[in-house]
């Protein structure tokens, strides 16, 4: 009786391992691509990724923010903001870090969590290219 409740637990507690791992696989095609955000107020605004730096274009005001981007997992990275053109007071944003947790996947987009000194937010991405 008692090994049969060890290998219960045992199966349990492997199978929640692997539904965790499995949430970072499904991750990892949002690492690097072209994206924009579901939410129409941002409509307008493309992202570029590569696993390294992220590059956010605004077309309606015409300003890039270039991000550096720091991966602590398959499905949570920290943006630090390097440089924005165009934008006034840029000064006071640069070396903001953003911290971002995907917290769903679905087949073509994601949904995460985004934190800030100035921002805490939900939002989803919408994986273009």
């Amino acid at each position: 009786m008692m090994k049969s409740l060890f290998t219960f637990i045992f199966i349990l507690l492997l199978s929640l391992t692997t539904g965790c791992q499995n949430q970072d696989v499904s991750c990892e095609k949002y690492k690097t691509g072209t994206f924009k955000y579901k939410d129409s107020d941002y409509e307008g605004h493309t992202i570029i990724r590569n696993d390294s730096i992220q590059i956010e274009y605004n077309s309606k005001d015409d300003i890039k923010i270039i991000s550096k981007i720091e991966w602590i997992s398959n499905c949570e990275f920290i943006l630090t903001y390097k440089d924005i053109l165009n934008y006034p007071n840029k000064e006071d944003v640069i070396g903001e870090k953003i911290n971002v947790k995907i917290v769903k996947t679905k087949e073509s987009s994601y949904i995460c969590e985004v934190k800030s000194n100035s921002l805490d937010s939900t939002i989803e991405i919408i994986k273009i290219k």
